[in-house]
C-alpha cells in the first residue's frame, strides 16, 4: 500500500532551507580561548589573519616556483 505522491511545492522549501541558512549565518561562532595553552607548544595566528596579510615579493615567488616545481600549482 503505497501513498500517493504528493507535488513538492518549491516555494515552501525554498524558504525552509533559507531560513535554516539565515539562522547559521547569525550564530556566533564558538569561543574556543577557554582551552589551556601547553608551553611546548607555540602559539599559531588563525588562517583568517594570515590569508588577509598579502604575500609579495621574494618568499612569494619561491613558494609559487615550489609549488609547480612539486606539481601542487
Amino acid at each position: 500500500m503505497e501513498s500517493e505522491p504528493r507535488k513538492l511545492d518549491e516555494e515552501t522549501l525554498d524558504a525552509s532551507i533559507a531560513e535554516i541558512l539565515n539562522k547559521e549565518d547569525l550564530a556566533p561562532p564558538p569561543v574556543i580561548d577557554n582551552e589551556p595553552t601547553r608551553p611546548e607548544f607555540p602559539s599559531l595566528k588563525s588562517q583568517e589573519v594570515l590569508a588577509a596579510k598579502p604575500d609579495t615579493g621574494r618568499k612569494s615567488f619561491l613558494r609559487q616556483t615550489w609549488a609547480q616545481l612539486s606539481g601542487a600549482a
